[in-house]
């Protein structure tokens, strides 16, 4: 009985989620406020389904009520988020809010099943963070000065990266900052501290001075990244920068210009960096490698051809083969046991995340919430490029991990920020539409 459940579970994790990333996209060009509060209580739904199903198979494979234990406090969890936002922000996108939900519960699914500490420890780590969060969207509604940090922001940043050059090396990477017994990844923090600086500054000028000394700063960054062999982080910066540089400027040449600079300095650090040369040679033939540096891509790609459409299901594959599967390869992971459709709608409700920071985006009329929301949008999107395409051997593997659905206590807070500030953006320009709306009836009603 419980092998022919796990069976039919197998299509049912499928279509619940392919059917929820329908929604997600359903919900996005609804106009209809009634009919879009049907399609976030329908996703609800669907999320807390997944969610629940997920844990019952945990629980029937190990008979262990450990998994019961956890699987309440997450549901409890996730209530509260929604119901928080739903009562102190209810202009914030609902469309978003959910969708970071479904990602954390199918994280922690695939956690709870590759290493039940990590997952605990995960979801302690989202409290705390989830918590911070849900003041941000005031604060940004309240302060207006944050525009002005410009210097802060970058001199917090280097400084971050500078200390990180002398921290714990991670496979090969300077990426951790250990304070009592603590680590920290200082970069996962730094992106968005980047992003301000950026925004900051060409929210003051665009000039062509301003422009160089920014690229100059921006510049620096990089460079401490690669130093530091953090070529994943390295490549984000690079492409929010020219994204951002793009949009604040609309000078296409600036774009090129930044494109073919990048060109050069990849092949410099071909050149001059071992490291990277090993990233390239594992990419280009892993198999000549198999049984040492190229033994990691060797086994995701194992992973995600053995899974097929629907996977082995959840509990039967052999995630734990990959290395770092908790990590870099969740992915790969999440394919096996799940299938090809399953992660397929996962990739589809990140797009949707996308898009819509993007709509947020171009809805945000101060020059420096267009450029945050386009630079952290561009940041969660790329990210998610950057360790889907190197598990599947499409780009060179980066060390990034997938937000919201990979273990890592700073990258899981630092998602949670970006969305954060997101929503907080979005919260603010429905706030300015109603004004608008309210004045123009007040305009309406007067006496000519």
């Amino acid at each position: 009985m419980q092998s022919v459940f796990i069976e039919l579970s197998k299509y049912i994790f499928a279509f619940l989620l392919s059917f929820y990333a329908l929604g997600a996209y359903r919900g996005a060009v609804l106009k209809n406020e009634r009919k879009r509060k049907l399609i976030y209580v329908y996703q609800n739904i669907l999320m807390f389904t997944i969610h629940l199903l997920g844990y019952l198979i945990l629980y029937m494979i190990s008979d262990d009520m450990k998994y019961v234990y956890l699987y309440f406090t997450q549901f409890i969890y996730f209530f509260i988020v929604i119901f928080v936002y739903d009562v102190l922000y209810p202009k914030a996108s609902r469309l978003l809010v959910n969708d970071m939900c479904t990602l954390m519960a199918v994280g922690f699914i695939m956690l709870a099943r590759l290493d039940f500490d990590s997952c605990v420890k995960q979801f302690v780590i989202a409290i705390g963070g989830t918590v911070i969060t849900f003041f941000i969207p005031w604060l940004l509604k309240k302060v207006k000065s944050f525009r002005n940090f410009g210097w802060a922001y970058c001199m917090a940043g280097l400084i971050l990266l500078i200390i990180v050059l002398f921290g714990n090396e991670v496979y090969g990477a300077n990426l951790v900052m250990s304070i009592g017994g603590v680590s920290i990844q200082p970069g996962e923090f730094v992106k968005i501290l980047y992003v301000m600086f950026v925004a900051s500054m060409f929210n003051k000028s665009t000039t062509f001075r301003q422009t160089a000394i920014v690229t100059v700063f921006a510049a620096l960054h990089v460079i401490i990244l690669v130093i530091s062999t953090d070529l994943g982080a390295a490549l984000i910066f690079f492409v929010v920068y020219l994204m951002m540089l793009f949009v604040a400027t609309r000078k296409t040449w600036y774009l090129l210009a930044g494109l073919g600079a990048g060109c050069v300095a990849g092949g410099l650090a071909y050149k001059l960096f071992a490291h990277v040369r090993a990233r390239v040679i594992i990419w280009r033939d892993p198999w000549s490698t198999i049984d040492t540096s190229g033994y990691q891509i060797c086994q995701s790609l194992f992973a995600i051809g053995m899974g097929s459409w629907f996977g082995y299901g959840l509990g039967r594959g052999m995630p734990y083969e990959i290395p770092v599967a908790t990590k870099d390869f969740m992915f790969s992971a999440l394919t096996e046991e799940f299938g090809i459709i399953f992660t397929m709608a996962l990739l589809f409700i990140c797009l949707n995340n996308l898009i819509l920071m993007m709509n947020i985006a171009s809805r945000c009329k101060t020059l420096f919430y267009r450029l945050v929301a386009v630079g952290l949008g561009v940041t969660y999107g790329f990210q998610v490029f950057l360790t889907v395409g190197g598990s599947i051997k499409l780009i060179p593997m980066t060390g990034v991990t997938l937000p919201f659905v990979s273990y890592g206590g700073s990258s899981i807070v630092s998602s949670l920020v970006m969305f954060a500030l997101i929503n907080g953006m979005y919260n603010m320009r429905q706030d300015e539409g109603g004004i608008n709306h309210e004045r123009a009836k007040k305009k309406k009603k007067r006496p000519e």
